[in-house]
């Protein structure tokens, strides 16, 4: 009979189960879970009078669980001394010990969402004994205090107990951030080491960036007891990703969705298709120029390519952004970072799953702008340089995204390892009388098929320019007066273009540079134009928009002896 009651209660427990969840695969999986509590204490001889109560309580409690193991939550301690959650299973419970143990465990939820001015007290009063003296004593705070804390403590207890439902789709639907920056990274690959791999971060920042909030505020929301989220809070403050204003606290730079990034790529594109010459004019005129020169003609074919690639990149970037600042008559000031760095932040976001097949013009067009890594008195070089894009719009191999790389530390910097791992290969130099790690050679498998490296010989050499300082100098001096003539050819066509195409911002934000605010109104327009040169025979088409084909790197070594 218990069973037939059991059957007649699923439709309604999926129903509560979804919306929990938000997803029927979720809620599906959470009521196969209750019902099998529910047999399991059937099968031990117990009744269940109030089936519907007893399996919404059960269903509670495991939704709870399973939002803890979501975050990677602790179910036990929150800094205080006291359990958060009770040891004994739910299904082992009579209803009234279940009903009492649910309240119990309610009460201690909404002491952990305190912040910790109040939650020390209240545990300290409440659940260890101590008198208010003793709190004030062992505080260094006055009893006043401690009473004022006891009572603002209480009030939002007693709110948070009338208002049970404290999870918002927030809770058991997290949005993923991506942190990019411009700029010099900190010692530890910061900013973006601090936010990629931690959800709970990428949450906490997406929560704080439209208005300013408390951390009991985050706290419920993200559905994690605030003495987790503070230390969160805390590090994200000191590494300047967030600011503090009173007892609030915000997100400190732009956010853009996938919508804001992709909005105006097909009017990018039709921009530069339409007035192709005005972007491509100045190149074409200094890139004949660099195709006379020694160092070019002494390229195989692959580093010529690469050089082409490095070059186009190099004017379409440092040429777009001057006309940029010459147009709005500003530019990007790069503060110094406490762990060393100087950049500025800027954050992409995805409410669901990102899928690249739903986004192709928004791959197409990805890149990373100009870094470089120098070293000096390195294997026998007085100085080794790395000077590298990141073409990500070409769908094939990245030579920065290779699962060869986890072997690397977590901080480590890759451009680092790869500058000194080419500076080995030319001046073939032990890499063990160097002190260089030996397991960073398993790197170079991957390097070849980026056709950064090849193998000659039964050796890996290298595949990609390399000049000397005077031949650098040559390049970057014809790169440089490219950049400029394209700034002053397109400025007057983009000054029209970016009318009424700045991403707006939270009115709080006031550290946000204008360029980082027009970011995707122009962003595209880099790899807009390659391809339109491509098209036109402006530049060698390798069929690098198939996965099939590898284009060469954007990138250059350079060395002096």
């Amino acid at each position: 009979m218990q069973n037939k009651n059991l059957e007649n209660q699923i439709d309604f427990l999926l129903n509560a189960a979804l919306q929990k969840c938000g997803n029927i695969y979720d809620a599906e999986d959470l009521t196969q879970e209750v019902l099998l509590a529910a047999l399991a204490f059937l099968e031990k001889g117990n009744t269940i009078q109030d089936v519907r109560a007893w399996l919404l309580t059960v269903l509670n409690r495991r939704f709870n669980d399973m939002l803890r193991k979501k975050y990677r939550q602790p179910t036990v301690f929150i800094g205080c001394d006291f359990d958060l959650v009770g040891g004994i299973a739910a299904e082992t419970l009579t209803e009234t010990d279940m009903a009492a143990d649910e309240e119990a465990w309610n009460l201690r939820r909404e002491v952990a969402y305190l912040a910790k001015n109040y939650r020390e007290v209240i545990v300290r009063y409440y659940m260890e004994g101590q008198s208010i003296a003793e709190i004030a004593a062992a505080l260094g705070i006055p009893q006043g205090t401690v009473k004022s804390r006891l009572h603002f403590g209480r009030e939002q207890i007693r709110k948070g107990m009338e208002h049970m439902e404290k999870y918002t789709k927030q809770s058991y639907s997290p949005v993923t951030l991506l942190l990019s920056n411009s700029g010099m990274c900190g010692r530890s690959g910061e900013p973006t080491s601090l936010v990629n791999d931690d959800l709970t971060v990428q949450n906490i920042l997406w929560l704080a960036y439209k208005k300013p909030l408390a951390i009991e505020e985050i706290s419920q929301a993200i559905g994690i007891p605030t003495a987790y989220i503070e230390p969160h809070v805390r590090k994200l403050v000191n590494a300047e990703l967030m600011r503090q204003t009173g007892t609030r606290y915000y997100t400190d730079f732009i956010i853009s969705t996938v919508e804001d990034c992709e909005k105006y790529i097909p009017a990018q594109k039709l921009l530069v298709h339409e007035h192709f010459d005005l972007f491509w004019g100045a190149i074409k005129k200094n890139l004949q120029k660099l195709k006379e020169t020694s160092l070019y003609q002494n390229c195989g074919f692959d580093a010529r390519n690469s050089l082409e690639l490095y070059f186009a990149f190099h004017c379409l970037d440092y040429g777009i952004y001057t006309a940029f600042g010459n147009i709005f008559g500003t530019g990007q000031i790069f503060p110094d970072r406490p762990d060393g760095g100087q950049w500025i932040a800027f954050g992409t976001v995805h409410f669901s799953k990102f899928n690249p097949q739903e986004h192709i013009d928004l791959m197409a067009h990805a890149y990373a702008g100009e870094r470089h890594t120098d070293f000096h008195n390195f294997a026998g070089c007085k100085t080794a340089q790395m000077h590298v894009y990141s073409a990500a719009g070409f769908p094939a191999r990245s030579y920065d995204r290779a699962p060869e790389y986890t072997f690397l530390p977590s901080g480590e910097n890759l451009d680092a390892v790869i500058t000194q791992l080419l500076c080995l290969l030319k001046t073939g130099t032990d890499p063990e009388s160097t002190g260089f790690n030996t397991e960073y050679l398993k790197s170079i498998p991957w390097l070849e098929e980026c056709r950064i490296l090849r193998e000659e010989n039964g050796k890996p050499i290298l595949n990609i320019p390399v000049l000397d300082g005077a031949q650098a100098q040559q390049v970057w001096e014809l790169c440089g007066q490219a950049a400029a003539a394209l700034s002053e050819d397109v400025k007057p066509l983009l000054a029209r273009f970016l009318c009424g195409k700045k991403q707006e911002i939270p009115a709080h934000l006031d550290s946000v540079p204008l360029q980082k605010q027009y970011l995707y109104a122009h962003n595209a327009m880099l790899f807009a134009t390659v391809r339109e040169a491509m098209k036109r025979g402006e530049l060698y088409d390798g069929g690098y928009d198939t996965e099939e084909e590898q284009p060469p790197c954007p990138m250059i070594f350079v060395w002096e002896e």
